[in-house]
């Protein structure tokens, strides 16, 4: 529906404006948090949790990841098969890369 303000200043114009932005921002759709939590437990390979990246193997045997950060050294880990391991702060995690077996 198209918002019709008729002789009004900038000033009032900007505020409207910027109502509407912060609506917008703060809305957020009553199914959000359910999809997040279905994503995780179907999430394989590396994912968000929070601030944490974590790193799913959805394989049968055992991966050998080789994780890169933005700031640090890089590393590997073992990941045994269905199992989730913590490899570090989202924020810090580049990416990671499936080496093979472990």
């Amino acid at each position: 529906m198209p918002v019709t303000i008729k002789n009004s200043s900038p000033v009032t114009m900007l505020t409207v404006l910027a109502a509407i932005g912060a609506t917008l921002l703060t809305a957020t759709p009553a199914t959000a948090g359910v999809n997040e939590r279905s994503h995780l437990a179907s999430a394989c390979g590396l994912y968000r949790d929070g601030d944490a990246a974590m790193y799913k193997n959805c394989s049968g045997a055992g991966e050998n990841i080789f994780v890169t950060y933005l700031l640090g050294g890089n590393t590997y880990f073992c990941v045994a098969p269905g199992e989730s391991k913590y490899v570090g702060r989202w924020s810090n995690v580049f990416r990671a890369y499936n080496r093979g077996g472990c």
